[in-house]
């Protein structure tokens, strides 16, 4: 049985070699910024987001977040993420002293009083009139269906509450974990979407990178009517996340390699795809601009996620990332960039004449930019989290203005041989 190839760094390594990152990062700002903080994080878009919505839904069609490897740097595991272990919004919502929100959809031990996670995985930002089941990686429940959800969300929480006021018995008593009545206009909304309108076309070939520019119009029109409902919904702190540079993802490097070099930036990423990035993130800036000239009594964050990829493949050692590894996926099979279409992470299959088995995790993730050609690291999406938290690639200026609560970020899968080294790691970092 073949499995695939892994960074040469031990774990424990690689997790001293995190924490030394994020004590370089943070230290600075604990003695001279408030602790950051939020009554609770709302969060919306697709599969870089969701928590387990879209399993609830279509368990068949997305039962691979739940399956090995996934989730496998997790606490407590099946995670239900297309990761190996904590997303962008975890982290976000850890620094913000909070729990990871919970899939609105979960039915069983979900704790809702520091939000609730509204992404599906699958969901465009446009509206999907034309969605058939079990038709790829794919959902009906667009960014205005979550927003729809979050609506209706607050009418049953008014509900809940009235109905504990005026029950005689349990007067004053919550039997469930929800939030404070009060909490919503200021709380957290995160808004992270438009990338299964590119990507997955792209993917799947029914639309070209050319043909992916004409959406961009549309897809950013669906994101800002979103946010103008959020706001018009409470919401007075909103942070809005823009694509990746599409084109330095494992699955497209493959999918469109070409012998041309001049398609190719300074770092291997194909410059097609990351003209719908830039395009796209270009108009988003601009309507975010728009946003706070007609709302200013909000803040809207307005999060530069492909800077953040751009710097750390211009220098990923810094961040603790492999040279070697910044284009290629952690879980994948074969070719330059270890993914192959034919054997998604996850599977298992005959390649080349052997057994390829990818329900093993790689040697060492936290190595890696991506994690199965499409989606991020958990190390990727602490790296991303920890520079907006303190205040860079974020705008306005400052961003959040405060010092994050880190305390909960080194947890993994692996925390009965890892949590003991903390203090340790911690203690030789601070001589």
């Amino acid at each position: 049985m073949t499995r695939r190839r892994g960074g040469g760094m031990r774990a424990v390594e690689a997790f001293t070699l995190s924490l030394a990152v994020a004590f370089n990062f943070f230290e600075p700002a604990k003695a001279e910024l408030k602790n950051c903080t939020c009554s609770a994080v709302y969060s919306f878009g697709d599969s870089l987001t969701d928590n387990g919505n879209g399993i609830a839904t279509f368990p068949d069609q997305f039962i691979d977040s739940e399956t090995n490897p996934n989730g496998f740097n997790f606490p407590h595991h099946a995670a239900d993420r297309y990761c190996d272990g904590r997303l962008l919004v975890d982290y976000i919502a850890f620094g913000m002293g909070r729990k990871p929100n919970y899939a609105i959809l979960r039915s069983i031990a979900a704790d809702f009083t520091y939000g609730a996670n509204f992404a599906v995985a699958g969901a465009t930002a446009r509206n999907n009139t034309e969605w058939v089941q079990e038709t790829g990686f794919s959902s009906p429940f667009s960014l205005n269906v979550q927003v729809s959800w979050l609506e209706r969300y607050k009418v049953r929480l008014q509900f809940y509450y009235a109905q504990v006021e005026l029950n005689s018995t349990t007067r004053g008593v919550v039997y469930q974990s929800l939030p404070a009545s009060d909490s919503l206009n200021t709380s957290l909304y995160f808004v992270y979407a438009g990338f299964q309108d590119y990507f997955f076309p792209m993917y799947y070939q029914t639309m070209t990178p050319t043909e992916a520019l004409d959406i961009v119009d549309a897809v950013v029109d669906s994101i800002v009517a979103a946010i103008q409902r959020i706001y018009a919904f409470g919401a007075r702190s909103i942070m809005i996340v823009n694509l990746p540079p599409m084109g330095c993802l494992p699955a497209l490097l493959t999918l469109y390699a070409d012998e041309d070099s001049e398609k190719y930036d300074t770092y291997g990423c194909l410059d097609s795809p990351n003209k719908v990035s830039n395009s796209h993130n270009t108009l988003l800036e601009s309507r975010v601009a728009d946003l706070r000239h007609n709302y200013t009594n909000a803040t809207f964050y307005y999060a530069d996620y492909y800077s953040v990829y751009r710097d750390v493949l211009k220098s990923p050692t810094l961040y603790g990332i492999s040279e070697s590894d910044t284009l290629t996926a952690c879980c994948g099979y074969g070719g330059s960039y270890n993914f192959n279409a034919s054997l998604f992470c996850t599977h298992s299959g005959i390649m080349n004449g052997g057994m390829v088995n990818l329900s093993y995790p790689c040697s060492n993730s936290t190595s890696y930019i991506n994690w199965d050609g499409i989606h991020p690291t958990a190390q990727m999406n602490w790296i991303t989290a920890t520079l907006f938290l303190n205040g860079t690639h974020i705008t306005p200026a400052g961003g959040f203005n405060c010092s994050a609560d880190t305390s909960n970020w080194y947890l993994s899968h692996d925390s009965l041989q890892l949590v003991s080294c903390i203090d340790e790691v911690l203690e030789e970092l601070s001589n």
